[in-house]
């Protein structure tokens, strides 16, 4: 039999090969995972960031209490994030990870001018290049990618065609939703209020694979003392949360959020069904930075979380309280740390979903986690 290849057969095994590929890769630069399994690299907010990236004018201007918080990032951006993406990548190639992604955060904004804003933007992207890490990168939007003068605009000219590049699709907005194996990803943008739930209703229609995951930057159920700083957490907008909130229970949603810097999962149940919320962060203070704050079991959720930070604002407290005691009751897991790190996402071929969570740039897990079991708690 001939093994001769011609000219039509070629281009239709190309095709065939590109529909198999993730978002974002080739068939020249990386093949992914074989079978129906899959990993994937999870990573929470870095916030890269330089002095130079900033009008210190503005900054003493505008922002004056976040000049401590640039100073301590941009010393994290030099001495940590390298480590940290070296690491993350041995990781990803050891597990054959098929993509990376992060929630949001990349940068840390406050800069000051558009034109100030894409040069962080321009070289946090020539950052990742630089890794060579022959898998797509894949970002949601986070508040501090759109603050300050000019952020908003940047994210717009430079971060979505960037994202389009790596999603191989076009993106007029943050939002986007594309198939992996049997698995639907939606990256959902939680900074454009009732237009995004909107979009949600739409793209769900077509969700019919076995596994959806959530991704969003900020958590949908609050989990810390900082307990209004969830997706629709206004009083206001309480009947788009439970909009939000069933859609998730009703296709046992996995989701990934970041935006607190801390390590939490917790199962939360709807009366469309559960669905499972896994937080991480990646701005790690330090290699070796302690694990503060473990805490297990659902007699660990509720109003006690707030003495976790007894000096943040004191002026919402009350709704912050009023918060956890309505959550308390629909939550089925509850585990938290403080830390920060990375993560390792795996589908097995039969659909099983476990997450492996390191702490700081640790090659050991911290913990590893049965996601499909917890679902059902």
């Amino acid at each position: 039999m001939s093994t001769t290849l011609n000219r039509r057969k070629f281009i239709v095994s190309l095709g065939t090969l590109a529909a198999a590929l993730p978002l974002g890769a080739s068939a020249f630069d990386f093949i992914p995972s074989a079978g129906k399994g899959f990993n994937f690299l999870l990573l929470g907010d870095l916030h890269f960031d330089k002095l130079e990236h900033h009008d210190m004018d503005y900054l003493h201007a505008k922002y004056p209490n976040d000049i401590v918080q640039i100073q301590n990032y941009s010393r994290i951006t030099k001495e940590n994030l390298p480590v940290l993406l070296k690491v993350a990548k041995e990781k990803a190639v050891k597990a054959n990870a098929d993509f990376y992604l992060q929630l949001g955060d990349f940068v840390e904004g406050l800069c000051g001018s558009e034109e100030l804003a894409k040069k962080q933007t321009d070289e946090f992207i020539s950052l990742v290049r630089d890794q060579n890490l022959k898998r797509p990168f894949f970002v949601i939007k986070g508040n501090h990618d759109i603050t300050g003068e000019g952020a908003r605009e940047n994210y717009i000219k430079t971060v979505l065609p960037w994202q389009s590049k790596e999603q191989k699709l076009k993106m007029p907005h943050a939002n986007s939703t594309f198939v992996h194996k049997n698995a639907r990803f939606i990256l959902y943008d939680c900074y454009a209020g009732e237009k995004s739930l909107k979009w949600l209703k739409e793209v769900i229609k077509e969700h019919k694979e076995d596994l959806l995951f959530f991704c969003v930057h900020q958590p949908i159920v609050p989990f810390t003392a900082r307990a209004n700083w969830h997706v629709f957490s206004k009083e206001k907008e309480q009947p788009l949360r439970e909009e939000l909130l069933n859609i998730l229970g009703e296709h046992s949603a996995i989701v990934l959020c970041g935006h607190l810097h801390k390590t939490n999962v917790l199962t939360r149940s709807t009366p469309k069904g559960n669905f499972l919320q896994v937080c991480t962060g990646s701005v790690i203070p330090s290699p070796d930075s302690p694990i503060k704050d473990h805490l297990e079991g659902l007699d660990a959720y509720g109003t006690s979380l707030l003495d976790l930070e007894p000096k943040f604002s004191p002026s919402s407290l009350t709704e912050r309280k009023d918060n956890l005691e309505k959550e308390k009751p629909f939550v089925k897991y509850f585990e938290y740390a403080d830390f920060c790190g990375y993560s390792t996402v795996n589908v097995s071929p039969k659909n099983k979903v476990s997450i492996s969570m390191y702490a700081n740039v640790d090659a050991k897990p911290w913990k590893e986690f049965n996601i499909t079991d917890l679902l059902k708690a």
